[in-house]
């Protein structure tokens, strides 16, 4: 990731470094204030807005995806780099890029419709995981 940054002119800081390690080969979810907590045990001067300057740099550069949880606020997750939306577990937090694009009809559309020269979009899909939906319920005490 270091080397992806740095190509595309960004100076490989210690703080920067320090957050690129933290992220690097997370298979799950996370947010920039749980990436502040862990370095703040390892590394307390390092400053949150370099955490969420230097997440956002990533995720400009392709490394890390941004989405939305179902509770609205930002996540991140690593993944390949592309054009990709989400499914995310309303329960568990699990996320599952996908790819195909289901809006590209209707962006075009939109486009040609109302003038708009359209840079983006999101899609995020809120959802039950097939394990959270099998768990069986939680036994209440007696």
């Amino acid at each position: 990731m270091a080397e992806l940054l740095a190509g595309h002119g960004y100076r490989i800081t210690g703080p920067r470094r320090a957050v690129i390690d933290a992220v690097v080969g997370r298979a799950r979810p996370f947010t920039a204030e749980q990436i502040v907590a862990e370095l703040k045990r390892v590394a307390p001067e390092l400053g949150r807005a370099t955490v969420y300057r230097t997440l956002e740099i990533l995720a400009s550069v392709d490394v890390l995806s941004r989405f939305l949880r179902a509770d609205g606020h930002p996540a991140y997750i690593v993944g390949v780099p592309g054009h990709r939306h989400h499914l995310v577990c309303s329960d568990c937090g699990t996320v599952v890029a996908f790819t195909r694009c289901p809006v590209d009809d209707l962006v075009r559309d939109l486009s040609r419709d109302t003038d708009f020269a359209i840079q983006g979009h999101l899609l995020e899909v809120f959802g039950v995981c097939p394990e959270c939906r099998d768990e069986p319920p939680a036994i209440a005490p007696s």
